[in-house]
């Protein structure tokens, strides 16, 4: 598995770095409210815990090729966390949550809509993390809140890096050149949190804790000219015969014009 997800990140290294040679850049922030979960081996009681902040800025390359889209990285906070009980609907559950640094390295395929107004886009893409804060608190669903405090990293317990990959789907919108956006995005984990149990006792096996967001963004294209995107040989051909049209109207308007402005003169 570890090995596939190497290839993953060589293949978006290489869309990546080919793309930026060629691509129109953005840069923006986005912004929205985050939550998470935990898998457990062996299997455990739990659940999610949402309603935390996130909040990062990015920058992202978009292809003239028709529907490639765009290559981008961002470099965003985010705060996940889950629940442990001892059963189902147990009333008491232990609460932990995690504070990450995340890098996401992401393609973005999209299709426009409204005459090139907005579009909708994918991002598919690997992320690698690094937890730097953490709590841990027990609560009960009748009594509330019976502890909380700070939940100490240490090295040789848990695991601080991590990686995964990442999908999402969201809309643009354009207002010259600014783009506002909306997103949900999953990032599925494939790193542990905690260490493996042989190489602290009363570990689980497995930990990969994943998480999601839902966000707004604010993006600002640089450089002159107008959104970089061929348009399609259907576009092309419309676009030719509209001017035609144009032209032929234009011509037949002066003709017309002409004409007329002869018959008065020779009226007079």
């Amino acid at each position: 598995m570890e090995k596939n997800i190497y290839k993953i990140f060589l293949t978006v290294a290489l869309i990546f770095s080919a793309s930026v040679i060629y691509g129109q850049h953005y840069v923006g922030v986005r912004g929205g409210y985050s939550g998470g979960g935990i898998r457990l081996e062996p299997k455990q009681e739990t659940a999610y815990l949402v309603g935390f902040p996130t909040f990062g800025a990015g920058w992202k390359y978009y292809s003239p090729v028709k529907y490639v889209g765009a290559v981008g990285a961002e470099l965003s906070y985010i705060k996940s966390g889950y629940k442990v009980l001892p059963f189902v609907d147990a009333d008491t559950s232990a609460h932990r949550t995690i504070e990450t640094i995340q890098l996401p390295l992401m393609w973005q395929p999209h299709i426009y809509m409204f005459n090139r107004k907005a579009r909708a886009f994918l991002n598919l893409g690997v992320y690698v993390s690094y937890n730097i804060a953490s709590d841990t608190s027990t609560v009960s669903k009748r009594n509330g809140v019976l502890y909380e405090g700070k939940y100490p990293l240490r090295t040789v317990k848990d695991n601080r890096f991590g990686y995964g990959l990442c999908a999402g789907v969201g809309i643009g919108f354009f207002i010259k050149k600014i783009e506002i956006l909306a997103e949900a995005r999953y990032n599925y984990g494939y790193s542990d949190l905690l260490k493996y149990a042989n190489k602290y006792p009363g570990n689980p096996r497995r930990s990969p804790v994943d998480s999601f967001n839902l966000s707004l963004g604010v993006y600002y294209r640089l450089g002159k000219g107008g959104i970089l995107s061929l348009p399609s040989e259907r576009k092309n051909k419309k676009v030719k015969k509209q001017k035609i049209i144009e032209n032929n109207t234009s011509d037949g308007n002066y003709a017309s014009a002409k004409s007329s402005k002869t018959d008065s003169k020779g009226y007079q």
